[in-house]
């Protein structure tokens, strides 16, 4: 049995919801046992998906959480997983889910990615190549089944 945690900004959590659902549907079809760790979005507001990480921080209710929320997925999350799957549409990593990938990085975790890109800015039109972080992702994985493949 493996585990894989997602991470990824908040703005895809309805596509990563599909993604791991698609992920989970195969997993039973076949009889495959995964652990999936997702992150947190579930108490956010949907006004915030799109919006930038300094406007969402102007929420009270988004502030006083996403620290928790982060630690939580740090340290209960990412550091138990026996992989990382970064689910970077359009190649964007959010400054959480980059800080994620480095700390899955650096407990020895094989990463996987959605796509080749690792963009970071202000999505989705002043993004920039953050190099450093694609030099931490191991393989490119675009489907649930190519990732269902990977992890049993």
């Amino acid at each position: 049995m493996k585990s894989v945690v997602f991470c990824s900004s908040q703005r895809f959590r309805k596509e990563l919801k599909e993604f791991v659902k698609e992920l989970r549907i195969l997993a039973h079809a076949k009889g495959g046992h995964l652990v999936i760790l997702e992150p947190n979005f579930d108490d956010n507001a949907d006004h915030l998906d799109q919006a930038h990480e300094k406007d969402r921080l102007k929420d009270a209710q988004y502030k006083s959480t996403v620290a928790g929320k982060v630690y939580d997925h740090l340290f209960r999350k990412v550091r138990v997983a026996d992989v990382c799957f970064v689910f970077n549409k359009n190649g964007y990593l959010g400054a959480n889910t980059n800080g994620e990938l480095f700390a899955a990085a650096m407990a020895g975790k094989f990463c996987y990615a959605l796509e080749e890109k690792t963009l970071m800015g202000n999505y989705p039109h002043d993004l920039y190549e953050e190099p450093s972080t694609r030099k931490l992702i191991h393989e490119i994985v675009s489907t649930p089944e190519e990732l269902f493949k990977r992890l049993v």
